[in-house]
């Protein structure tokens, strides 16, 4: 029985939880002028968001979807209430050591980084000998988890983490990167594609691998 190569998958992020009540409550007082229990549901809705999508609960596919819906609310938080200090906590998915930070910026780089975690989790899950759909479903998976890991690196500077900082997130995205490629040649292999572009596949793996 043939066995199917592993793939490396992503240690994940973890958080504590974090309260969006009091800094959003006063901003909706002192800087639009409001009653905050007016936004109540809304609020409780917005922690709720963030705690599902953190909590790891299901399959990874659930955590996707989780964490795409939260990084939403995020980016619509962010329109509104740039300038409020909202602490978050997270623990580095390497060395597991805690940062605390005020930022928005921060909280987002995060959340893309779980999420690209979850997509090498679940490309790992595949199964993709003699499965077509499996290949196809890892290989998007590696793909989307290395865009995640270089929009981080392009777009968060001054990263106050291990995994986040720029040479981890470089490694990271290759490494995903070359395993797409790698789940590439194992459907060239499959569907017996000319010699010459094996070789050519294989060649430019060893040289990304080494």
């Amino acid at each position: 029985m043939s066995h199917q190569h592993p793939l490396i998958a992503l240690p994940r992020k973890t958080t504590t939880e974090t309260d969006f009540t009091t800094p959003l409550r006063h901003a909706i007082a002192h800087t639009y002028g409001e009653r905050p229990d007016t936004y109540a549901q809304e609020l409780g809705l917005l922690a709720r968001c963030r705690a599902d999508a953190v909590a790891g609960a299901g399959s990874d596919t659930t955590a996707r979807d989780l964490l795409f819906k939260y990084f939403g609310q995020l980016e619509l938080l962010e329109l509104r209430f740039a300038q409020q200090k909202i602490s978050f906590d997270w623990h580095d998915a390497f060395t597991g050591k805690s940062t605390q930070q005020t930022s928005l910026a921060f909280e987002k780089a995060s959340v893309l980084h779980l999420l690209a975690s979850h997509l090498s989790s679940y490309a790992a899950a595949q199964p993709r000998i003699g499965n077509p759909e499996g290949i196809k479903r890892a290989y998007t998976a590696l793909r989307q988890a290395a865009g995640l890991l270089t929009f981080i690196h392009e777009n968060f500077l001054h990263a106050p983490s291990t995994d986040l900082s720029r040479e981890v997130l470089t490694f990271c995205a290759s490494l995903m990167t070359l395993q797409a490629a790698q789940v590439f040649l194992e459907r060239c292999i499959a569907e017996r594609k000319p010699p010459s572009l094996t070789s050519r596949l294989c060649q430019a793996l060893v040289v990304g691998y080494t």
